[in-house]
């Protein structure tokens, strides 16, 4: 998992990770359940990196993640990348345990060895 602050790191983790995931928490009571759903179906996957916006400290990285996507702020979010485009995101109580396998098995499905 890598913090992102600033827009430029924003655009730098998208351009070195064009499948991957950015999660935008805030301070609410959500975040600590939510987050124990990103970790249980992103924690192991080295394939989709992972980036983390605290959305209080690093407002103007959220507000350049809603630029580039089109997708409006909501907190807690996640949005999944995939060829460098955003393809899936959820917000609040949306993301659940559910969405999260169902997304990943559809869109980033790994492969047999």
């Amino acid at each position: 998992m890598q913090t992102l602050a600033t827009p430029g790191q924003v655009d730098e983790f998208l351009r070195a990770n064009p499948e991957c995931a950015l999660l935008k928490i805030g301070t609410c009571y959500k975040t600590a359940e939510i987050f124990s759903h990103i970790e249980a179906h992103l924690g192991g996957r080295v394939d989709l990196p992972l980036g983390l916006i605290h959305v209080v400290e690093s407002r103007p990285a959220s507000d350049h993640v809603a630029t580039l996507t089109g997708i409006r702020h909501e907190s807690p979010q996640i949005v999944f990348f995939r060829s460098g485009r955003a393809v899936f995101d959820r917000d609040n109580w949306d993301i659940t345990s559910e969405a999260m396998a169902e997304a990943l098995s559809q869109l980033f499905a790994v492969s047999p060895a």
